[in-house]
């Protein structure tokens, strides 16, 4: 939907695509079976799905030439990560503001202010210089407070995006770079993913654990769902169904006709 939203300039305001984490990934994730051998949930997947996700959203955004909607020259792709690679960060995190400071502490006395490791983001845009590189601390949350001041959306949700820097001063450009010249994206091949777990097969692990949390939140929203006892068996199979059931209107996606 994204590839052809943006191929037809209709990308709204804001989009947020999530790669898929888990079984068969586009991500940048390793299968959890390759980390843990045995849980054959997450059969070993190629980090190259990640990569060629990627190039695809950045050729639909660079290759965008709607005269009045959406396109390259009105349109800012930000790539974040949430974590490492499992690269050691040698830099001891810095100290930042709680987002509620009169909260109480989580587990292990942690008072959540401190940031955590640093993690790189890619901004893609014609307003920003060629090979620009910003060294200066940002936060996840800039991304927050970016959006919210460009909307004008109202304060600030948290402490937390309340002093995190905003990302608009990255967009230096006084002239915009023509998307013909920018880079192209060639990925390189992703093996073939071999789907060996049997639907059949019982949930356990992760996916058993997501699916009890998407109980609770349904039934915390007051939606209608089924009452699953703790130590029932459920499959996979099931378990998909059940996600479709609760979430299916709220995420016509989600059913493949939409």
């Amino acid at each position: 939907r994204f590839l052809e939203d943006a191929a037809r300039g209709d990308l709204p305001a804001y989009s947020f695509i999530e790669p898929n984490m888990l079984y068969g990934h586009n991500d940048m994730h390793p299968g959890f079976d390759a980390i843990y051998p045995g849980m054959d949930f997450d059969p070993p997947s190629s980090l190259l799905g990640g990569e060629a996700l990627l190039a695809r959203i950045y050729e639909a955004i660079r290759t965008s030439a709607s005269e009045h909607g959406s396109n390259a020259w009105n349109t800012t792709l930000l790539v974040t990560f949430d974590e490492a690679g499992g690269t050691y960060d040698h830099v001891p995190p810095p100290s930042v503001p709680p987002p509620d400071a009169v909260a109480p502490p989580g587990q292990l006395g942690f008072t959540f202010d401190r940031a955590g490791i640093r993690v790189p983001a890619i901004a893609i845009s014609p307003w920003i210089p060629e090979r620009t590189v910003i060294n200066a601390g940002h936060r996840h949350t800039s991304l927050l407070r970016t959006v919210r001041e460009h909307w004008q959306l109202g304060p600030a949700l948290t402490a937390r995006d309340a002093t995190a820097p905003s990302l608009a001063p990255v967009l230096s450009a006084e002239v915009p770079r023509d998307p013909a010249d920018w880079p192209n994206a060639v990925p390189r091949p992703v093996p073939p993913f071999d789907m060996s777990v049997s639907l059949q097969s019982r949930l356990r692990g992760l996916p058993r654990v997501a699916l009890f949390g998407v109980l609770s939140l349904a039934k915390a929203l007051g939606m209608k769902a089924p009452d699953i006892a703790e130590d029932e068996e459920v499959t996979r199979d099931d378990g998909i169904a059940i996600v479709l059931d609760v979430f299916g209107h709220m995420f016509p996606g989600l059913h493949g006709d939409a």
